[in-house]
């Protein structure tokens, strides 16, 4: 993806208090949710003001709704990209590491025309980002800000599931993973292995560093109007 650098510096520099983490309770795994931010819960009210309860804020074109719908139901939070847009969805901060793994419930109804990691149209209709620790790292260009360590994890259509893609900046720093290719529209629950994943893409151990979180569209770079949808229902940290 195109990352929004202006945006990305300032998740790196934030200090936001994060929303309350979840009591821990166990996962069908067996393992303990450290943090969730559950996107089931809306009953009435700005959607906008909804979202920041949670702690989130918005970031390039999240806060326009010409480019970019937010719709809240009991299924989750539908992403829609009306036109051409990339928007964040942005948790600076969060506490609990270590965390062993990320587990996301997800879906997406409408990818974005031509988007593909394979063929460097680098977008996507959902990707979580984690952060890792504070320490920044170079962008490998002097007018891109350095950021710290992080994964990209999205759902693609048609890229390799597993892959570690790696995009035109932070070429040392920064990874993309495709967790799933779904063939339908139902969502899914995709986990991520912070621990062992991290020391297979950086050759260390990250899971005691995870610092943040984003939640992304980005179709800047597609075709059919720049139009895509998903679902985000769930995000855990676990431990």
């Amino acid at each position: 993806m195109k990352f929004p650098y202006r945006a990305l510096a300032l998740i790196a520099c934030a200090s936001l208090h994060t929303a309350a983490a979840a009591t821990a309770a166990p996962t069908s795994t067996g393992a303990q949710t450290a943090y969730e931010i559950d996107f089931t819960d809306y009953r009435s009210g700005p959607v906008d003001a909804w979202l920041r309860s949670k702690g989130l804020s918005f970031k390039e074109d999240t806060a326009n709704r010409q480019k970019i719908a937010l719709l809240p139901g009991a299924q989750g939070l539908v992403i829609e990209a009306l036109r051409p847009a990339r928007g964040f969805l942005v948790q600076p901060t969060i506490n609990g590491a270590p965390f062993q793994a990320i587990e996301i419930e997800w879906g997406v109804a409408r990818h974005p025309q031509n988007a593909s990691y394979e063929r460097r149209v680098n977008n996507e209709a959902i990707m979580v980002h984690v952060f890792f620790g504070a320490d920044k790292r170079p962008s490998g260009s002097p007018f891109v800000p350095d950021i710290p360590y992080f994964v990209g994890l999205f759902l693609c259509n048609g890229d390799r599931v597993g892959h570690p893609y790696v995009g035109r900046h932070y070429r040392d720093s920064g990874r993309y993973v495709c967790l799933g290719s779904p063939t339908t529209r139902d969502p899914l629950t995709s986990r991520f292995d912070l621990a062992q994943g991290t020391r297979q893409l950086f050759g260390q151990n990250f899971a005691r560093a995870v610092s943040g979180y984003s939640i992304s569209v980005d179709t800047s770079s597609s075709g059919n109007q720049g139009r895509s949808s998903a679902l985000i229902k769930r995000i855990r940290f676990l431990r």
